[in-house]
């Protein structure tokens, strides 16, 4: 056994160690990388693949380790609220452009229509609106002057819905607070013009005329 161990050559025995030394030294290392790549392939979990680039976390990984896939969730319609004044419009008009004193008296319509895109609540009474008439910018006549009902009508309103509410101007002057209970002067002929406000939105005036001539 021993003489089996013993270099055998032509160079001194210990060249022959050395060599062995070497080679001994090649396989160890060999045998430790194999060990080091099979026990690193054990530590991840069984049947399951891991991206060192791709971060899972418990919100995407269920008990039994299987990757949850988030479904999209439809949104929740919400509430109809209070409409806001970019979707109110407001117009004014009359039933005619002009009308003969002492004869004929304006009906005048306001109409307040939703222009947004969803559904909302808005406040149509008698108390959120007026029609007011000026001539040459002073007061003529308003709505508001002699109102005694100041109801509110809270409606929800669909998009593109209008309500519309008309009255009839009698041709008297008014005042605030209604000091002449509505028995105001006559007005006379000459040009006027009508505006419709519901809350704060006011509509574009709309001109007429009240004439002395005969058609």
């Amino acid at each position: 056994m021993s003489g089996m161990l013993q270099p055998v050559g032509p160079e001194p025995p210990l060249v022959y160690w050395m060599r062995r030394g070497t080679v001994l030294l090649i396989v160890v290392t060999l045998l430790l990388g194999a060990w080091w790549f099979l026990g690193s392939r054990t530590a991840a979990a069984p049947g399951q693949s891991v991206n060192a680039t791709e971060e899972i976390t418990e919100e995407t990984v269920d008990e039994n380790g299987e990757i949850i896939v988030a479904e999209e969730v439809p949104a929740i319609p919400t509430e109809p609220t209070e409409c806001a004044d970019s979707a109110i419009e407001v117009a004014a008009t009359t039933d005619s452009s002009t009308y003969r004193v002492g004869q004929q008296d304006p009906v005048l319509t306001l109409s307040i229509t939703n222009v947004g895109d969803v559904a909302c609540f808005r406040d149509i009474g008698s108390k959120a609106n007026e029609l007011k008439i000026t001539s040459g910018g002073y007061h003529v006549w308003s709505s508001d002057d002699c109102a005694t009902d100041e109801q509110e009508d809270i409606t929800l309103m669909e998009p593109g819905q209008q309500a519309v509410s008309s009255i009839t101007w009698r041709s008297r002057l008014s005042q605030k607070g209604c000091p002449d209970d509505g028995k105001g002067r006559k007005a006379k002929a000459g040009r006027y013009e009508v505006v419709g406000r519901n809350v704060n939105i006011e509509s574009e005036g709309v001109p007429f005329a009240l004439s002395n001539k005969r058609d």
